[in-house]
């Protein structure tokens, strides 16, 4: 390779120390701990680990490892993230690439899809988020529902003993970094029968506006049922009981209120609280509402919503792909902040909102408050697997492209192919895939990269950057600007004049 060619596609280091989102949390996050400690309500630990580690992603100082040529001996290294699932722009790139290679290359049949987005009424949202087995239950039945509409249209058309499939998402957020929990369902748009050992596709005719409607009320009702049964909505549909929220939520009443706030549109801490982001409607609807058509293939009925019209047939795997990174996208990107002059932070709207508005403005503490809202609680899952693609499924094996291969990335040849571990794609050609650099190429010569080591330990990691020039020093953190003063009282000092 020319040396013109190994630099138009040079490694060039990612500096998140430059972005708007590094710089609000590096330079108010100590401020907003402080101040929901001196309130006594901190946050919880999963919470505050999340930021610590994002101020540490791309960092080099945290620490990296080395490659070296093994032509020209040139250096060159590369800092670790923070693999976190919340908001970390990177991470969350990183995630939603891997998650797209990974089903288009090695478990998606070629059959076509159709994606299902539901979401839920506002009161609703809040349980979803707060009580995991609550929020399990409801995305099961969700997608039942959908599976049971493709085994009735698979009766229909006299195909018996139908299996179908579907993979969910949960994503946690809206485009005004509001919380509210919904789903994105990539269904096969079909069903799959077993004709003796061998598995076979066969493909239904495409839903109609008259089924969107039919299955968004079913969802509906039968939601509506279970939080009946579990006595959180009284008969007419008004709300009786709150859910038992999650130990985790229960002891941190700032991720209570973050939440509560997030979803309303609303700010929770500091001199804006109370106020409204923007005004969002409220309510389960009334028992009996007609479904409202909302666009092609898409109604609406008592807060829930159902979108069927987004389509992929079978050999456009390259709209598959787009269709996977747009469900396994993050809640961020730094292209849609900017820090305004007085120290405020703009957000841009994905798209325009029907009253004209394209942009939300928050302090700092009111955008730390809106990214603790979005942190997914530990051990929760963001992707479900069901029908032909369910774990124990006995067709999964025999409709997935690769079923050897696991998800997840290894850098060079580390996966034992002796042991079993076959992983999706090397961490170098993730790289390339994401960014369209080649990290393996020497920049000098071109020629191949090997792993020298990993440094993680801050000394070393000082040392080595201090002598090769590079930044050595982790950027600078603002402390806490507000803390809480202690009040004495002591009456006998006062005199009745002063209390008169």
């Amino acid at each position: 390779m020319s040396n013109a060619a190994s630099q138009s596609c040079a490694y060039q280091r990612r500096r998140p120390e430059l972005t708007s989102c590094y710089q609000i949390i590096a330079g108010h996050l100590d401020t907003f701990i402080s101040e929901r400690e001196a309130e006594q309500r901190p946050l919880p630990d999963y919470v505050v680990k999340e930021f610590e580690a994002y101020l540490k992603c791309g960092i080099l100082a945290h620490g990296f490892i080395r490659l070296k040529c093994a032509t020209c001996c040139d250096e060159k290294v590369v800092a670790f993230s923070c693999k976190k699932r919340g908001f970390c722009p990177s991470c969350c790139a990183k995630r939603m690439a891997e998650a797209a290679r990974h089903l288009t290359q090695n478990v998606l049949p070629l059959v076509p899809y159709r994606q299902f987005v539901v979401s839920f009424p506002i009161p609703l949202r809040y349980w979803l988020h707060t009580n995991k087995r609550f929020a399990s239950e409801v995305f099961g039945l969700v997608t039942k529902e959908i599976h049971r509409y493709y085994l009735n249209k698979a009766n229909d058309a006299g195909i018996v003993d139908a299996t179908p499939g579907t993979i969910c998402f949960t994503q946690r957020w809206g485009s005004a970094l509001n919380l509210n929990p919904h789903i994105h369902l990539l269904c096969i748009d079909g069903v799959y029968i077993r004709y003796g050992d061998v598995a076979r596709f066969r493909d239904l005719k495409p839903i109609s506006d008259e089924e969107v409607a039919s299955l968004v009320e079913s969802i509906a009702s039968r939601v509506r049922s279970l939080c009946i049964k579990r006595g959180y909505l009284g008969k007419d549909g008004d709300i009786v009981l709150n859910p038992t929220l999650d130990p985790l939520f229960q002891d941190h009443e700032s991720l209570t209120v973050a939440l509560a706030a997030s979803i309303a549109g609303k700010i929770a801490f500091g001199h804006n609280a109370g106020s409204y982001v923007r005004k969002i409607g409220s309510g389960f609807g009334y028992e009996g509402e007609v479904p409202l058509a909302k666009g092609k293939r898409c109604y609406s009925v008592n807060g829930f919503s159902l979108h069927a019209n987004t389509a992929v047939n079978t050999h456009a795997r390259d709209r598959l792909y787009k269709l996977i990174e747009y469900i396994a996208r993050g809640p961020l990107s730094n292209d849609r902040l900017e820090m305004l002059a007085n120290g405020d932070v703009k957000l841009a709207l994905k798209t325009p909102w029907s009253n004209g508005t394209t942009h939300l403005v928050f302090t700092p503490s009111e955008f730390i408050e809106k990214l603790v809202a979005l942190i997914p609680p530990p051990r929760s899952h963001l992707v479900r697997w069901a029908g032909v693609f369910a774990p124990n499924s006995p067709y999964r094996k025999d409709i997935t492209l690769r079923p050897d291969i696991k998800k997840g990335f290894q850098f060079g040849d580390d996966a034992d192919e002796e042991k079993g571990e076959f992983r999706n794609y090397t961490w170098s050609k993730m790289l390339a895939q994401v960014f369209k650099i080649d990290v393996t190429k020497c920049d000098q010569c071109g020629g191949d990269l090997v792993k020298v080591c990993a440094v993680t330990d801050p000394m070393h990691a000082r040392r080595y950057l201090k002598h090769v020039g590079l930044d050595y020093e982790p950027p600078p953190r603002a402390p806490p600007r507000h803390e809480q003063g202690e009040f004495h009282f002591e009456p006998d000092h006062w005199s009745s004049e002063h209390l008169s």
